[in-house]
């Protein structure tokens, strides 16, 4: 079991390195558990000694263009990185973070990057219509609006639709967007962003969550913004993606079938994980388009035993932290994990 007990509330989804004594279901990820695709392990295996040998020319190219053609947009609007934490930090480095507003709650490193939240109002019950108040509200007091969309750890999306009318309403604001988890929506392409044209939008992709290959750093910065184009465009390192990686994620991001397939078995194991944890969970967030969920308890550290001692680990989340709320945040598993986790939660088990 977790040595000390607090610490569960600063540990990373997926980061089993404190349990030890038996084999976890490992639900506090954030990452698809059917991935990576066959594809990628084919790509790995075909990767010879000798093309590592030399700096990885071109590969930037490559990844940008394979993204770019997934994402229906213009490559010359990406700028890739190592993975959407590599562009919250760049942007905490080209802004002035006391001018950023983060609609709370959202992403360790946002959080922990721009101090400025806008939390839910205390005592009720976030919904999307909730976030979408925050979000006016914020570009209408702030230069900058950091929102992650789909959120993490809630799960609810906002509409772009809804986005645009507010972008459109403030137009001296910049609203960034991290979509990670668009990609888990049927009709990503069309709900994202970056088919706004919109100037004082800012989108951080990366396809490292839905393909399962978090191991990589992969992941682009899109805007149509001239200015935070060229300053992060200035800040990004030579060779920032590498071979490997490179050669991975497109890879990953060619195979539609695996893509379609795997996004609909998630849509639904994810209602199918709302039946077992439901009612032993009041605080459940149903009904959001993601693979995950989030269950609003008053005590997580209990909550998070109570599904260690059934062989489960969650990602726990502590409210008394700046930008966080209270609760759990646990991963849809595949269809074979799902009979298993089922049998865990035997109703004679009950969280009380």
């Amino acid at each position: 079991m977790i040595e000390n007990a607090p610490t569960a509330v600063n540990t990373q989804g997926g980061d089993l390195r404190g349990l030890h004594d038996r084999e976890y279901l490992d639900l506090g990820t954030c990452v698809n558990r059917y991935g990576p695709p066959p594809v990628v392990a084919a790509a790995l295996r075909s990767i010879k000694p000798e093309d590592l040998l030399a700096h990885p020319y071109g590969a930037e190219e490559r990844f940008t263009e394979a993204y770019a053609h997934f994402m229906r947009t213009a490559p010359e609007h990406l700028i890739p990185g190592r993975g959407i934490t590599e562009f919250i930090r760049v942007l905490a480095e080209i802004l002035p973070t006391e001018q950023v507003a983060v609609v709370t709650p959202d992403y360790t490193d946002t959080i922990r990057w721009f101090p400025t939240h806008l939390d839910p109002p205390s005592g009720t019950v976030e919904t999307a219509q909730s976030r979408l108040d925050r979000v006016a509200e914020g570009m209408r007091n702030h230069p900058y609006v950091f929102l992650s969309n789909p959120n993490n750890p809630l799960g609810f999306y906002l509409h772009r639709d809804d986005l645009v009318e507010i972008c459109r309403a403030n137009p001296d604001s910049v609203l960034i967007v991290d979509e990670a988890y668009i990609e888990f929506l049927p009709e990503h392409r069309e709900l994202s962003m970056t088919q706004t044209g919109l100037k004082n939008v800012v989108v951080l992709r990366s396809p490292n969550k839905f393909f399962g290959i978090a191991g990589t750093r992969t992941g682009a910065l899109w805007t149509l913004n001239r200015e935070i184009h060229a300053k992060v465009s200035e800040r990004k390192r030579n060779w920032a993606l590498s071979y490997v990686d490179v050669a991975l994620a497109t890879a990953a991001l060619a195979d539609t079938d695996w893509e379609d397939r795997t996004r609909s078995a998630l849509q639904t194991n994810a209602l199918l994980l709302e039946e077992i944890i439901g009612d032993r969970f009041p605080g459940l967030v149903r009904g959001v388009p993601v693979h995950y969920r989030f269950i609003a308890v008053d005590d997580p550290i209990e909550a998070h035993q109570f599904f260690l001692d059934h062989g489960v680990a969650v990602r726990a989340f502590d409210g008394k932290q700046p930008g966080r709320i209270s609760g759990l945040r646990i991963t849809a598993p595949t269809s074979a994990e799902l009979a298993n986790l089922k049998a865990s939660m035997t109703p004679q088990l009950s969280y009380a």
